[in-house]
Order: structure tokens, then sequence, then C-alpha cells
């Protein structure tokens, strides 16, 4: 669902759009985003075709993403789970609605999608979609929880 949501966030489209195209109510989509309802496998589907992108690329990338959190000491599990329950939910929705993650702007040019990642650079570093960031680096988090701020512009 995270993956979904990014790749949402990053076209700039909006839930209630993504619930039109698949014929669900505003209101449905925003439970099955937020984990309060399931996805199911005909949603998942059609909401892959309505972003253009196959399922099979969502779940690639998801697999991805769950084989680094392992490493990184996470228990990727493939059974359902209360939404109070999964930690990387919860924590993904912190990201979203934390001051750094409320001012990612949509990439509307096509770099640096979620799908792509994450990607294992040359220099041993990893490229990460910042959701994932936020959960792995608590630097980072701490910089979205707490952006630096800017200074007003002076009127000479």
């Amino acid at each position: 669902m995270i993956v979904l949501r990014e790749l949402r966030a990053e076209r700039g489209i909006h839930q209630a759009q993504v619930a039109d195209w698949i014929g669900k109510t505003p209101s449905a989509w925003t439970k099955v985003e937020s984990g309060k309802s399931p996805l199911q496998f005909e949603t998942f589907i059609r909401v892959c075709n309505s972003f253009q992108v196959m399922p099979s690329a969502v779940m690639a990338t998801a697999e991805r993403y769950a084989a680094l959190l392992s490493q990184n000491g996470w228990a990727v599990l493939s059974s359902e789970l209360e939404s109070g329950d999964d930690g990387l939910l919860h924590q993904a929705q912190e990201y979203w609605t934390s001051p750094g993650g409320r001012n990612v702007h949509p990439n509307r040019w096509g770099f640096s999608s979620v799908l792509n990642g994450p990607i294992y650079n040359l220099d041993n570093t990893i490229t990460l979609a910042a959701v994932f960031q936020y959960v792995l680096d608590p630097a980072f988090k701490m910089t979205q929880l707490n952006p630096p701020l800017v200074p007003a512009a002076s009127g000479i």
C-alpha cells in the first residue's frame, strides 16, 4: 500500500480521482490507503491499471523494499495486521503528515520514481523513496519532523 500511496503522490493524483477510476467512494479508498480496510487483489489490479503501471512492477518494488527492511531489523509479514499493529504503515503515515512530508511536490517528470528503488549506488549508499528513508534513517526522520527554518526575505 505504501508503494501505491507514494506512486499516487509523485504523480500528483488526488485520492478522490483514484476512487473514481476504480469505482469506489473517496472515503472507501482513503480507508484502504490508510490501512483501515484491506486492499483487495481486484482493486490492486484496477489501481495499477489506472496508474498505467504493471502490477508486477509494484510488487517487485514492494519485494525489494521488504528485503531492505528485513536486512534492517524489520519483520516483514505476509499476514493481515490490525492497522494499529503495522509499525511500517504507522511510520509512513507519520512521514506523510510531517512538515517535510507535506512539503513534497509531485514528481511530474518521472525521475526517481518509487518504482525505481531502492537503488544501490556504487559508493555503497542506497537511494530510497523518502517514506522508506524516513523509516530507516533517524537523521532524515528528524529533518522531516523539524525542517530547518527558511529565513524571511528582507526588503532593502
